[in-house]
């Protein structure tokens, strides 16, 4: 199962010119694209580069730390009036570390860890209700499907392929 945002991909231009982009802000049951429009690239050492959404260039919609010229380090987007959407931590161009996404209430929606630009570890979708295992991008280990706080279902997978699942019966 993917996340609406999971969707989302805020790219990081290695381009010396300011790049326009765009951030999915999920909105009412849908998901939007928000014009981005980042500072360029600058060969300083370290820096945190900014991405403000185009309709209201007051407003920040990124902001990434950079260094020598390469994503690394804490990435956040944000929803147009400011709250937080996403928490996620890059190394060298791509996600490394945790990523975190709230939803317009500002509860955790979907929280895991990346490893070299891959899913791997525990990951939540709460939204879902759906709690599994990634090893190297990959569904690996027991998923487990929740209604409510009650798990309904689990499913085993090795390398991406469902093995086994198991429906639960009632307490």
């Amino acid at each position: 199962m993917k996340s609406t945002l999971t969707a989302l991909l805020v790219s990081i231009p290695s381009l010396l010119l300011a790049q326009p982009d765009t951030l999915w802000i999920p909105t009412s049951g849908a998901v939007v694209p928000h014009a981005v429009v980042y500072e360029p690239v600058r060969p300083d050492p370290q820096y945190k580069r900014i991405g403000k959404f185009t309709a209201d260039t007051s407003k920040v919609a990124v902001s990434m730390d950079y260094k020598r010229g390469h994503a690394s380090g804490v990435y956040r987007a944000y929803y147009p009036d400011g709250r937080p959407l996403i928490f996620a931590v890059y190394g060298w161009d791509s996600p490394h570390g945790d990523w975190t996404e709230y939803d317009v209430a500002g509860a955790i929606s979907l929280k895991g860890q990346y490893r070299s630009g891959l899913r791997d570890g525990t990951w939540a979708f709460k939204k879902d209700g759906i709690v599994g295992q990634y090893k190297k991008g990959l569904k690996h280990g027991k998923w487990k499907y929740f209604q409510g706080e009650i798990p309904v279902r689990t499913e085993k997978y090795k390398k991406d392929k469902l093995k086994r699942t198991r429906t639960l019966g009632p307490r």
